[in-house]
């Protein structure tokens, strides 16, 4: 009898705890529409920025030069759930976690979420280079960058069918994908889609080839089925902006140790988890000014006060999700023919690829760098030793040279046939 008394107290508690949180929602929603965002002014990069619509999405991109056709494709889906977010903020997110990351959102979903890098300027060091010798096209993915921020699922596949649609609209029958990071996995799902419209890949740092069994079923407890998600999420996203002032507090200092800091100071101050979770290695002269510029612009034009920035922190959280939730319970066995994950089917991409890893790479084990160069028939890997998740940033000459290599002799050899 006490049993039964002691359950039915906590479900009085649970309902009295949800119907708190659906009133604050309530609340938060009138709050949300009262607020005065600021205007989105679009960021400016290297060339001027041109824009395709079509279907309802507008495509923001920048192209120059002569040749066969090059995508480049930028990476920064690096968003924190609860638990990622208490190592940065223990106490914030303490209350985060209390409430399922719902009443109170995690502060580290805006500090961390890396929409400032999620664009074109991620090529900032290699777009001119590059358009020397090719047709180069900077793209802003859609929900990110100056691209129109729909709502959709932003799931793998369904950014598939937005770049497909963005290349048709184009009116391009054959191209070289560049991808890095999350683009990377965007990349090989296109290859595997489209076949006959990739002519090579340039795999940076990718996503797709997590291989630590014991990692995966963590996210099948504390990730949200995608219905809740779309929903909390969403939610999330606007209540952030709601407390910008107090993300802003000290995001630019947690910002530099996570993302960067001078090699000589490199393990000064800051916790193990972030010694390992640096994006940025190499001290050199590029990378440091284009963290700088990262931070400038995150914290400086305002762009957090836009609505903008609420539908751009929903569809990282988005995209990260569906990045997340693979086959877990196959991933978890040893690697087989009956898997239908990308691990298993990256031996079905037939595009020539370049597989490129930094050597501090915090993101992307060498392990699973080899087992892609391993699984892909038609795949080389390189390893930069001087860099970490941005080779293209932290190592630009031979990034640059590696493509132009790699794309040239492509390109020649498949005019042979």
């Amino acid at each position: 009898m006490k049993k039964l008394s002691k359950i039915g107290l906590g479900l009085v508690v649970f309902m009295l705890v949800l119907q708190a949180s659906c009133l604050y929602t309530r609340i938060d929603e009138q709050m949300i529409k009262r607020r005065g965002f600021q205007s989105f002014k679009p960021k400016e990069y290297i060339e001027p920025t041109k824009y395709l619509n079509t279907n309802g999405v507008n495509y923001a991109y920048i192209e120059k030069g002569q040749g066969p056709t090059v995508i480049l494709m930028h990476g920064g889906i690096f968003t924190y759930d609860i638990f990622d977010s208490m190592l940065f903020n223990p106490y914030w997110d303490a209350f985060s976690l209390i409430t399922l990351n719902y009443i109170w959102p995690a502060r580290a979903q805006s500090l961390l979420h890396f929409g400032a890098v999620s664009t074109i300027d991620t090529w900032q060091y290699n777009f001119n280079a590059l358009a020397e010798k090719f047709n180069v096209i900077a793209l802003d993915l859609p929900g990110f960058g100056n691209s129109s921020k729909p709502d959709i699922r932003y799931t793998v596949p369904e950014m598939t069918q937005l770049l497909n649609q963005f290349i048709t609209a184009k009116g391009l029958n054959k191209v070289y994908l560049v991808g890095q990071d999350y683009s990377g996995l965007v990349a090989i799902d296109f290859a595997l889609t489209y076949p006959d419209k990739v002519a090579g890949l340039v795999l940076v740092s990718p996503y797709g080839a997590e291989s630590h069994p014991f990692y995966y079923p963590i996210h099948l407890v504390y990730h949200y089925p995608r219905w809740i998600a779309r929903h909390m999420y969403r939610d999330k996203a606007a209540r952030v902006d709601l407390y910008r002032n107090l993300l802003n507090k000290s995001g630019e200092k947690t910002y530099q140790k996570l993302f960067y800091m001078e090699e000589s100071k490199i393990y000064q101050d800051v916790s193990d988890k972030v010694k390992e979770e640096r994006l940025i290695y190499n001290n050199s002269p590029e990378a440091k000014k284009f963290v700088d510029s990262i931070v400038k612009y995150k914290f400086e034009s305002g762009w957090m006060k836009t609505r903008e920035f609420t539908n751009e922190l929903y569809a990282a959280h988005m995209a990260l999700t569906d990045v997340k939730r693979k086959d877990y319970w196959g991933i978890i066995a040893m690697r087989d023919d009956n898997r239908s994950d990308w691990i298993t089917r990256m031996r079905l991409i037939k595009a020539p690829t370049l597989i490129i890893r930094g050597k501090f790479d915090p993101l992307m084990s060498y392990e699973d760098a080899q087992y892609m160069d391993e699984v892909i028939p038609n795949s080389n890997l390189d390893t930069y030793v001087s860099s970490a998740h941005y080779p293209m940033v932290e190592e630009p000459s031979k990034f640059n040279q590696d493509l132009i290599q790699f794309i040239s002799g492509v390109s020649a050899c498949q005019k042979k046939l």
